[in-house]
């Protein structure tokens, strides 16, 4: 061990990344720079110290092998063996089981070794697609009236919110802490300007969160639709403004979609979105 690097781990070696290897870090995220995103902006906010808002974990260096342990585990670099020694440190952490996300090959590999430690999984959804929009927003396409929202309208979208975690996961938001830590992230994602809305008549009928910003990228998520408005070109209309507000911040926007939803995708295509990375996540 070098004055460089963070102490070792008592689980196969692993560690977490030094200050004195923040570079070799940054390099890494800038190797990958969509996937990278949500580990970019604790980068960018603490660069490698452990914090509220994560911390690294690696086996022999950031150069060889990486995982961000963040509101999620986002694994960026390694070979089979190396994520078989990083799962049971990530596990040994205590601070799951939550959610695995990242580039297919990646997340296979990591769960192998975290699925041991964490139990059954809720759902693997291992056929997602991370899409960018590396074009100009066709200007045309762009729905007037989404904005950021503000917390002054927490409720309407808490709603909305609410409406789409149970179409999207198929469980109630407010069965867990008697609904606590949901509206705390609702309340957050409005504090920080990063949840977008059409409005009408007091009604959301669109919204979509810009869940991570980097120095180069952002990821959209949480995109939605009211039922009985969609098939108008609402979502459509909705991305375009989210992604054109993004591209005048120099920001490429991204987004991970389900392979299987086919209407999304066609969404995301008419505004120029292109399939960037075979995708992963796995639910608790």
């Amino acid at each position: 061990m070098t004055d460089t690097a963070a102490p070792a781990a008592a689980t196969g070696g692993c560690r977490g990344v030094g200050p004195g290897e923040a570079r070799a870090l940054l390099a890494v995220l800038e190797s990958d720079p969509l996937v990278s995103c949500p580990a970019a902006e604790k980068f960018a906010t603490s660069g490698a110290v452990p914090g509220p808002e994560g911390r690294f974990l690696t086996l022999g260096g950031p150069e060889r092998s990486l995982v961000f342990v963040g509101s999620s585990v986002l694994p960026l670099r390694g070979d089979a063996h190396d994520h078989r020694a990083l799962g049971a440190a990530v596990a040994g952490l205590g601070v799951g089981p939550m959610s695995v996300h990242g580039r297919r090959e990646q997340v296979s590999a990591l769960w192998d070794a975290l699925g041991v430690c964490w139990g059954p999984h809720r759902d693997y959804r291992d056929a997602q697609h991370l899409m960018s929009l590396r074009r100009p927003v066709d200007r045309a396409l762009v729905l007037g009236g989404v904005r950021a929202a503000t917390l002054v309208e927490f409720e309407p979208v808490l709603a909305a919110a609410a409406a789409m975690y149970r179409e999207e996961l198929g469980s109630d938001p407010f069965a867990v802490g008697s609904g606590i830590p949901f509206r705390r992230r609702v309340a957050r994602s409005l504090a920080r300007g990063r949840t977008w809305i059409g409005v009408d008549r007091g009604e959301v009928f669109f919204k979509a969160d810009v869940a991570a910003v980097s120095s180069w990228s952002a990821q959209i998520q949480g995109v939605w639709v009211r039922p009985e408005r969609r098939g108008a070109g609402l979502g459509t209309g909705g991305i375009a403004a989210v992604c054109s507000a993004l591209q005048a911040r120099r920001l490429t926007p991204s987004l991970v979609v389900n392979g299987s939803n086919t209407a999304a995708r066609a969404t995301y295509r008419r505004v120029g979105m292109t399939d960037a990375v075979d995708y992963a996540t796995v639910l608790l």
